[in-house]
């Protein structure tokens, strides 16, 4: 029998770390708020992939192993025409960034930490623990607040939805691999487990918060409109 509980749990730590990011997705940017948001999520999406051969390479169990390796290496990395990287550059192009913008972006100090945290928990702690701390962020926003985004970026930028296929993708893509790596925790995660991993799911949204609104805050240094200043409509 599964451990449904631990579902419940990393829901309520999701729901409550949406109202605490929630800025980032609701902003209404301009081009060079969303320039620098596309930089800073392009060291994110790098190193995410990171963090996740981190959890395979800790994990003994194969059904994990080949899950992670499917969904969260080959489809988002290892095939260009799925690369969630290469379609977040091509979004960032349609912006005016150079390529090496992109490439060679440096990170805000609240990205660097936030980093750090990642890889301290993918690569340093249980398997279940890493797992845990990944999934999550597959889950937050998701997925009125995703769309709520991409209707924004759209309308302030006057972009198309084939411009905007990045945060479509993480609509779609996301839904398939947070229930997975939940369905996962879910069979392996024993009972006496559980605090151990709700609090690595804690730690790793704490570090999901301070990265977005490190990048919400840099996105209204450059002109975005976050929800506070939005004028009241009559």
């Amino acid at each position: 029998m599964g451990n449904s509980a631990i579902v419940a749990e990393l829901d309520a730590l999701v729901a409550q770390c949406n109202q605490e990011i929630a800025a980032l997705y609701l902003a209404i940017p301009t081009i060079p708020a969303a320039q620098v948001y596309v930089q800073q999520w392009g060291i994110f999406t790098r190193h995410s992939r990171r963090c996740w051969a981190w959890v395979v390479g800790n994990c003994p169990e194969v059904e994990v192993r080949r899950f992670i390796t499917k969904e969260n290496l080959y489809e988002e990395e290892g095939q260009i025409e799925t690369s969630h990287y290469e379609k977040l550059v091509r979004l960032g192009l349609r912006l005016g960034l150079e390529r090496r913008e992109i490439d060679d972006a440096t990170p805000l100090p609240s990205t660097n930490l936030a980093l750090h945290v990642w890889e301290c928990l993918t690569k340093n702690y249980p398997w279940k623990e890493g797992l845990a701390a990944k999934a999550v962020l597959e889950r937050s926003g998701f997925p009125d607040l995703r769309r709520i985004r991409q209707q924004n970026w759209q309308r302030a930028l006057q972009l198309s939805d084939e411009d905007v296929d990045f945060f479509a993708l993480h609509i779609t893509a996301d839904e398939i691999h947070g229930s997975g790596a939940y369905e996962l925790l879910e069979r392996y995660v024993r009972p006496e487990e559980m605090p151990a991993v709700l609090a690595a799911a804690r730690t790793s949204l704490q570090a999901w918060a301070l990265f977005g609104n490190g990048i919400a805050a840099a996105m209204q240094a450059r002109g975005a409109v976050l929800p506070e200043q939005a004028p009241a409509r009559s």
